[in-house]
């Protein structure tokens, strides 16, 4: 009997237990590396899903803006202004997009004005080209109105909107980009910058911004209607 109270026999017997349930530092090192590997393969999915519902998140929030200032404007109005496509792009309504643009511009208090030109204002942001070489689509038609040469607006809710007015208000001015979170990244279409354009279903119907005539979206990105439904 050893001084433990155990017989010599039980006291190996039990020595021997608890070294099989004991882990060299070699298996400790081994498992600890597989939980880094799978760490470091589920992050930036993990990271890449929360920023992309932070950013509809901030869509849903500017959109209801636009949408607010667009109201106000054509109900102050009477009318709607004549500044809207009917019928998917095909009938143009053109003659009061200045006006239309000025009006909802002072409903969002501009902080300062960003023209094609003005270095460092802006993001610089990819060109249909560049989004479908990079995997990118493109939804609906053309696209074909380059969002870094239009002029852009930062917006006190901390958005940027593009409206094309260079040379003159045109048929082009029905087309808009909305970036709802101006200068900050990621400045990808279908993330945080949208392509919409002024559309009216008909003459009954009310001004809204959709995407009807086009939408780029670059690849993982989300359509704007589809933020909008979920």
């Amino acid at each position: 009997m050893s001084k433990t109270g155990f017989t010599h026999r039980e006291f190996l017997l039990l020595n021997t237990d608890f070294k099989k349930i004991a882990f060299t530092l070699a298996e400790v090192l081994i498992t600890l590396g597989i939980i880094g590997i799978v760490a470091a393969m589920t992050l930036p999915v993990l990271t890449a899903k929360y920023q992309q519902k932070v950013l509809a998140t901030q869509f849903k929030k500017a959109y209801a803006n636009l949408q607010t200032a667009i109201n106000t404007v054509n109900s102050n109005n009477g009318i709607p202004y004549e500044c809207y496509t009917i019928r998917f792009g095909i009938d143009y309504h053109v003659t009061e997009c200045r006006a239309f643009w000025e009006k909802v511009l002072e409903q969002y208090q501009v902080v300062n004005t960003c023209k094609h030109s003005t270095p460092g204002c802006r993001p610089q942001y990819k060109s249909k080209a560049q989004v479908l070489a990079e995997g990118g689509k493109v939804r609906n038609n053309a696209c074909s109105h380059p969002m870094n040469e239009q002029t852009g607006y930062n917006l006190k809710d901390g958005s940027m909107i593009y409206i094309y007015n260079y040379p003159d208000y045109n048929h082009n001015s029905l087309f808009f980009g909305l970036d709802v979170n101006g200068l900050k990244g990621p400045n990808r279409w279908g993330y945080d910058l949208f392509y919409l354009n002024l559309y009216r279903e008909n003459a009954r119907k009310p001004v809204i911004g959709l995407t009807f005539v086009c939408e780029l979206i670059e690849k993982g990105g989300q359509s704007a209607e589809d933020i909008m439904l979920k």
